[in-house]
Order: C-alpha cells, then sequence, then structure tokens
C-alpha cells in the first residue's frame, strides 16, 4: 500500500468516525444541520472511495506487469517447439504446461490458480486458458473450407521457436526505424520466412499464442459479458450451435415465453397411453465470426527499451480495449456485416417499467410508478432460469430504482446502509446487479435500461487468431508508434426466454 492510499484510508476512517457520531447523537431525529454535514461527510468519502479505488488499480496493473514480464522470460514457460500430428509433440505441449482435455487445447498463463477480482467485486481462481480446438494443432487440414485450412497452417506455423523471437525483433525495428517495409527488409531469411508464416489476411502478424493466451485469460477481469456468457472456440468462420425451439404458447400473460423451454413437453399417463405429445423442433444458430479492431499508441522509448516488455503491456493493454469493445457489441450489436447479434437485438421479451415521468424509472409517494413494473419484470422470468439469473445495467439506472420510494418517501431499496459507508447491496429483488455503460440509458421510449436473465444462455464464439498491425507515420509528430489489434468473434443468444428486459 503506497502513501497516498494509506493517508485516504486514515481520512476515510476519520469520516466514518465523525458520521457514526452524529447519528448515534441524534438517533430519533437528525437537524437539517447536521443532516448538510452527513451529506457533506457522504461526497469527501466517495471521493476518497474512488482515490483509493483508482490509486489500488494502478498499483495492481504495475504488479501484474511486471509478474508477466518475468513470466515471459522463464524458459520453463516456452511455446512448444513445433507442431506435428504425433504423440512426441503432444508430450512436448504437455511438458511445456499446456493441457489437453475434452477436445480442447489449454494455455498455461501467468495468472494460472490466483484469485482475481472481477469487474463487479466477484473473486474467481484463474486456471489454464482455452485456446484451440484439438484438431486445430492435431488434426487433418480440412479440405471442405479454404479458410479454415489457411487457419489450422497459419497456428502450426507461429509455434515454431523461431516466430516469436522474429515477431518481437520485427516490432523493435518498425519502431527504430518508423518503417514497417524497412523493419521486414532488416530481418534475416529465416526471420523473414517464420515471420511470413504468420502472416493475416488483412496484412498484419498473428501475435505469438503464449501472448494470446495471456490476452484472452485477462477478458473476463475487464469485461462484463465474458463473466457470465457461454464462451466456445471454433476453428471456422461460423459457430454452429445447436438450439431447440421453444414450445409455442404464453407464460404468465406473455405472448412468446414458455415455461418448457423446448418442444419436449411431457404429462401424466397410463401404462399405453396415446402418443399426443409434441415432437421436439431441432434447429441451428449460427454465429457468424465477426473481426473486432482495437487500437493503441506508445511512446517509442518505451518500445525501443525491450520487445519482452511491449509483449507483455500488449497482453494487458489490448486486453482492457478489446473487453470494452466486445461489451459494446454483444450488448448493443445489431447482427449486420459488421457487428454480433447483441442483446438489445435478439428479441427478448421486454416488459414495461416506465414510471410517473414519461420513458424514465421514476415513481412518487402517491404513485408507485416503476417500482411494481420492476417486480413485475422479477416474477416474469420462467422458474428454470432464475437460479443463475442477474440484472445488467448502468450504474446510473441502479441509482435511479434506489430512489424509488414507498407512500411514507421511504427507499424500497436502499442505496445505502448504516451512516452510509457500508457498500451497496449486492442484489435488486433477489438478484445480484452487474453494471455496464453500453447498456441504454432511459428517456427514450422503449428503451431497454435493463436485462434479466441467465446469461449462459448468450454464446460467444471465439476464433483464437490475435493479429497486429504496426502503424508506421500516423504519430511520428508525437514520437509515438501505433498498433492496431484484430479479434475474431461473434455472439448471439440461443434461448431469449431466459432474459427480460426492462423498458421505459
Amino acid at each position: 500500500m503506497n502513501a497516498t492510499v494509506r493517508k485516504a484510508h486514515e481520512d476515510l476512517e476519520a469520516l466514518r468516525i465523525r458520521a457514526r457520531k452524529i447519528v448515534e447523537e441524534h438517533k430519533t431525529h437528525i437537524p437539517a444541520e447536521e443532516q448538510q454535514a452527513l451529506q457533506a461527510i457522504s461526497e469527501k468519502a466517495t471521493e476518497l472511495k474512488t482515490l483509493i479505488a483508482n490509486e489500488t488499480k494502478l498499483e495492481a496493473a504495475r504488479r501484474d506487469l511486471s509478474d508477466l514480464d518475468r513470466y515471459l522470460d522463464e524458459p520453463r514457460h516456452t511455446i512448444p517447439h513445433g507442431v506435428n500430428p504425433d504423440d512426441e509433440s503432444r508430450k512436448q505441449f504437455l511438458r511445456a504446461g499446456w493441457e489437453i482435455k475434452g477436445g480442447m487445447i489449454y494455455a498455461p498463463t501467468s495468472i494460472e490458480g490466483t484469485t482475481v477480482r472481477l469487474y463487479d467485486g466477484q473473486k474467481q481462481v484463474v486456471g489454464k486458458q482455452a485456446m484451440y480446438p484439438e484438431e486445430v494443432l492435431f488434426g487433418e487440414i480440412p479440405t471442405d473450407d479454404d479458410k479454415a485450412a489457411d487457419y489450422y497452417r497459419k497456428t502450426r506455423a507461429i509455434f515454431s521457436p523461431a516466430y516469436k523471437a522474429a515477431f518481437s525483433k520485427h516490432l523493435q525495428l518498425s519502431v527504430k526505424h518508423r518503417s514497417e517495409n524497412m523493419a521486414f527488409t532488416m530481418l534475416s531469411g529465416a526471420e523473414q520466412k517464420a515471420l511470413s508464416e504468420g502472416t493475416d489476411t488483412s496484412g498484419g502478424f498473428i501475435v505469438p499464442p503464449d501472448i494470446q493466451a495471456e490476452m484472452l485469460v485477462r477478458l473476463p477481469q475487464k469485461a462484463v459479458m465474458r463473466q457470465y456468457c457461454r464462451v466456445q472456440p471454433t476453428n471456422r468462420d461460423t459457430l454452429r450451435w445447436p438450439a431447440v425451439k421453444g414450445n409455442s404458447g404464453t407464460y404468465n400473460g406473455l405472448s412468446g415465453a414458455h415455461i418448457y423451454s423446448s418442444g419436449f413437453v411431457g404429462s401424466w399417463v397410463g401404462e399405453t397411453p396415446a402418443f399426443s405429445d409434441t415432437d421436439a423442433s431441432f434447429q441451428t444458430l449460427d454465429i457468424a465470426i465477426k473481426k473486432v479492431r482495437v487500437a493503441t499508441k506508445l511512446s517509442n522509448d518505451f518500445v525501443s527499451d525491450a520487445a519482452v516488455n511491449i509483449l507483455a503491456w500488449l497482453a494487458m493493454n489490448g486486453a482492457e480495449n478489446m473487453a470494452l469493445t466486445e461489451d459494446s457489441g454483444f450488448i448493443n450489436g445489431d447482427g449486420s456485416a459488421l457487428q454480433p447479434m447483441g442483446l438489445t437485438s435478439v428479441g427478448i421479451t421486454n416488459v414495461d417499467v416506465e414510471g410517473t415521468t414519461a420513458d424514465t424509472i421514476s415513481n412518487t409517494t402517491a404513485a408507485l410508478g416503476s417500482a411494481t413494473k420492476l417486480i413485475n419484470v422479477a416474477y416474469q422470468l420462467p422458474a428454470q432460469y432464475v437460479s443463475g439469473a442477474r440484472w445488467l445495467m448502468r450504474r446510473t439506472i441502479e441509482g435511479k430504482i434506489r430512489q424509488l420510494v414507498d407512500g411514507s418517501g421511504r427507499f424500497l431499496w436502499p442505496p445505502f446502509t448504516g451512516s452510509g459507508f457500508a457498500a451497496a447491496p449486492a442484489d435488486l429483488l433477489g438478484f445480484p446487479v452487474t453494471h455496464s455503460d453500453w447498456m441504454p440509458d432511459d428517456g427514450q421510449d422503449t428503451s431497454p435500461v435493463a436485462f434479466l436473465g441467465d446469461f449462459s444462455h448468450y454464446i460467444i464464439g471465439q476464433r483464437t487468431q490475435i493479429t497486429s498491425v504496426v502503424l508506421r507515420e500516423r504519430f511520428a509528430d508525437t514520437d509515438q508508434i501505433g498498433i492496431i489489434l484484430f479479434e475474431r468473434i461473434g455472439g448471439s443468444s440461443f434461448n431469449t426466454d431466459a432474459f427480460r428486459g426492462a423498458i421505459c
């Protein structure tokens, strides 16, 4: 803990003591002057807590970068030397700490086995990172799909012992000479050959597999949707996911909502019943793998210092930027040629929560407005999805919900407890609350200000192939280099009945 954080903790404790004293001295009624004092204390406390959170986050990032740098330098964490469809190649992966199970290949990471704090405060033990279906490295090259075949070959090529060294050297030379082309010509013939085997269709070079693993393992720590959705690696441009068409009918009076999650509808029968059950209606959900682009820039001096440092930095900063971009698409994507099918577009059953003020979350002591309607949302979710359900909304929307009052002006779901320094309640109507500023705000007619549901029924298709492109001249006047990262990913819900939307 640095001196700034230590001092902020001391000041926060002093404020807490002052607030408690005011509350204890005025147990039945707090005078207006003391209420103003409490308000000022609360505002200062919020400021200090924000300072502590930011400083703690910065410290953690520095520590993570240092740990990752050391990890990538350790010989025992080298990439397996080459890929061949034989037992010896598999043994090399196992000796390097990789794992093969259930048809999937998992990479070790610098945070494997550690406990990390996720976006909404939950803690999770991080394991190995799922990377490729086993057939990508050890199976036959596809003959029915040229793009898949190219993916297999390039993925195997970047496991070459020379590839990571050539990738790092090329990055350093690109900075030094302000030119990717010149940097490439300065590589040896063997280095050029190794790097060329990892050339992407967009003209960039595929990031070495261990660095990709570090990016992917950090994404759930930064993203909202990845924490709770189902992530499925794929080796094709389209993830074809089996789905079962929901049973037709209504649930709690909502058309299109079903108590049965499929066409398998049963009944109690005798020994020799007449067959009258509904046949299951199977279908497939095709999730197109799209391209996510994130860009950043950094000091040429920093990049020139050490190639390993820049690769470690890319793993951290790249993951943070990808997480933000992913959440934007998985929440608001319209399913067009360039975007995934986000929650706002998949056809979730919506429930009106418009309050006493048009198109907003609101109520008064005379009219409950949004309060009773939010309760409707919670109880319109079919019972089979309740145990894994959670809310997703902007933090400002939760703030408006916490301000809803009963007929006596008391908060229905208080934002704070005690003297105001306790953490906000972890749930709303019995469900955890997760925040994302990509969620729509209120103030617009039929705007989905919140979703309640089991997010494991939204699937994220991931094709493990992150590539990089160096921007040559664009930031030369500021002595910086630009780097673009491309990720292949898509998403959609294979069962929209597991969600309910709250619209204004």
